[in-house]
């Protein structure tokens, strides 16, 4: 079931209520203890805004303009932020390539190989099948006699 006077806190405790509309939510608020809490929790705005100056409160009455330069701006802002990640990708991706690129050459130039038994500096001589021999038993290791 829905409060009617769930609306009508504000207002009374600001005295905007006529006599007998007062007088009707006086009697709810014996009854209701969400009401009473939430007129209670109203209590000190008179104080409050009593102490702001009428030249003030008249100009928070007006509507105020909505800023139009608001949005180019902040598009700006977010366009600039996109193309400094962008930049920052990029330039991580570039200093790994070339980090690889670097690793990668110490390793062809020392003439690494992933087996330390293999020395990949000195090239090995050629060698040519001896006359009379079948190629094809060298390459299995078979000599023809």
């Amino acid at each position: 079931m829905s409060d009617p006077y769930r609306d009508w806190d504000a207002a009374y405790v600001l005295g905007a209520l006529s006599p007998a509309e007062r007088r009707e939510y006086e009697g709810h608020l014996g009854c209701c203890v969400s009401c009473a809490a939430a007129v209670a929790s109203f209590a000190g705005m008179p104080g409050m805004l009593s102490m702001v100056p009428r030249e003030t409160s008249a100009e928070l009455l007006e509507p105020v303009p909505p800023r139009a330069s608001l949005v180019p701006g902040l598009a700006r802002t977010i366009r600039a932020s996109r193309r400094r990640g962008r930049t920052r990708v990029a330039a991580a991706l570039a200093a790994t390539a070339l980090a690889g690129a670097v690793a990668g050459s110490r390793l062809v130039a020392q003439g690494c190989s992933p087996d330390p038994r293999i020395d990949r500096t000195t090239s090995a001589p050629a060698t040519t099948p001896s006359a009379g021999r079948d190629p094809a038993s060298l390459r299995f290791g078979r000599e023809t006699p």
